[in-house]
Formats: C-alpha cells, structure tokens, sequence
C-alpha cells in the first residue's frame, strides 16, 4: 500500500491512501539506521492482520525542514503580527533566509491588521517589494477564504510563526474541524502554543496543509558558511558588484551597498544581514 503520513503520535504514524486512513507503525530497520519517519513522508506500508500496518519505505524527500520537523511542503504560510507579539524584523529576514537557503516558497501573513495603522501596514511592504506573496488578515472579520484557498491549491503548505500570531484561529476558518486556541498571556503578550502535535489536514484534492507547533527563536545551523548567506537575500541577486564572490560587506564598488545608499535596499533588511553574517561567521569559528 501506499500513502502519506498525515500525523505523528509517539511510535504511531497515521497513514492516509485515498479512501481510508492506517494506524501504522515503523519497521526497526528505520531505528538501526537512524531513520525517522515525518509527517509529509510518502510511504509503502504493509497492512497487518488486525488492519493497521507497518511502514516498509519511505520515498525519497522532496525537502525537509529540522524546527517543526516535516518533509515534502511546497510553501510555507509564515504568519507574523505588527503588535500581539510585536514585530521582529530580525527574526522575519532570518526565516525569510532559511526558506531561500532550502528552497521552500514563502507566503507572509500578516494577522491581527486590525491592531495595525496604516503605516505599519505600508512599512510591512517592503516584502512585496522583493517578491514576497504577503497576505493582510484579520480571523474575525471578513476572513479572506478564497484567496487563501487559491494560495493553496494544488500543493502542501505548512503553517509557521511564533505562538499568538492566529495560526489556529486561521486553520479553523479553513477547515471544518475546531482547532484549539490558546489565550495571550498579558504579561509577554505571546500566545500559549496550543498544538501538541503536527497534523496535516486535507482541504480538497491534493490540497493540504500542516498545522505546526509554533516556535519562537530560530537555530542558524542551516547555513554553515556565511559567505552563501548572500544568496538567501532576494535583494541582493542580479547585482553588478566588481566582484563575483562580494559579500556586500566591505568590497569596494559594491552595487548592493550602492543600492542602500540609494534607497532601493531597506536598511533593516540590511543590517539584519550583517547581524545574520556575524553570527555564522563565529559559530563557523567555533567548529
């Protein structure tokens, strides 16, 4: 048989085929060889004579991402939120930077625009000026269904963001089964993570989508040398700097410096690249 796992429990594996879904277990040679089946895996399974099943294979990954741990998405919906938690450029360009490095599309949702004025909404922008898809919702009013719906036809999208930025509220417009949402602690005004698994919940024909755990920091160890950090900054590509191996750092007739001079490179995006830069540059060191 074959089939998708759509959810992880512990030593389970739930594997959907088109009509029916399997409780499945993984053979011990996936163990001997440090394999671990993910959520998103395609798989051959082996059905028991109690009706569950064992899985034999697993088809080779399209991709896979470590935090959540998941494989063979097409884009990810990155949801960030102007205020409730407040905004983190930082930590949105060092996403931003780990979806390019794996090849992963990015749509941004900004949830919660009703806590948002006009300005933070146009500063926000500066992602669609480089080629972000960036989405303006509020869960409560006038829920934008079937632009989301065209968003995600036809492919597996992952939903990601730190908690309290509406990720469930978002899954339970969409779906037809209620998610669990958490209240937001006054004191941090983040969201308590209420998804204690991963899942993926099938929308309409090879239309899914992942419910994720939230996170709230990032690990920089998808990137192990600094010098291809440029690459993962949409900005920078297509320049005409003296050198072909610039770092846009400190090279002379650099075109990505003379282009923040210029205005047409945010300064944050920027500095957040030099911060970024930094800090695979010492870990590297550390090795």
């Amino acid at each position: 048989m074959i089939g998708k796992i759509i959810k992880a429990q512990k030593e389970i594996y739930y594997v959907l085929t088109e009509d029916k879904t399997f409780m499945c277990k993984a053979r011990g040679v996936f163990r001997k060889k440090n394999i671990k089946p993910l959520v998103g895996d395609d798989v051959e399974f082996e059905i028991t004579e109690d009706n569950n099943g064992y899985i034999t294979k697993i088809n080779e990954r399209k991709n896979e991402i470590k935090r959540p741990n998941i494989a063979n998405i097409d884009q990810i919906l990155y949801f960030i939120t102007i205020k409730n938690p407040s905004l983190n450029l930082f930590n949105i360009d060092k996403y931003l930077a780990m979806c390019e490095y794996i090849n992963v599309d990015v749509v941004i949702i900004l949830s919660k625009k009703d806590l948002a004025d006009q300005k933070d909404l146009e500063f926000i922008k500066m992602y669609e000026k480089i080629g972000y898809k960036l989405v303006f919702i509020d869960n409560y009013k006038e829920f934008p269904k079937d632009e989301i719906l065209n968003i995600l036809r036809s492919k597996t999208s992952a939903v990601s963001g730190s908690s309290g930025v509406g990720k469930s509220t978002f899954l339970s417009n969409l779906i037809d089964t209620d998610i669990e949402i958490g209240s937001i602690s006054e004191k941090s005004k983040r969201g308590k993570n209420t998804t204690r698994h991963i899942e993926i919940f099938n929308l309409e024909k090879d239309t899914n989508i992942f419910d994720t755990p939230g996170f709230d920091s990032f690990d920089i160890d998808f990137i192990d040398d600094e010098k291809n950090l440029k690459y993962c900054f949409r900005e920078f590509e297509n320049n005409s700097c003296k050198f072909n191996n610039c770092n846009h750092i400190n090279e002379p007739k650099c075109k990505v410096k003379e282009d923040l001079s210029n205005g047409l490179i945010e300064k944050s995006r920027y500095e957040n690249y030099l911060t970024l830069f930094e800090e695979i540059k010492k870990r590297r060191q550390k090795w």
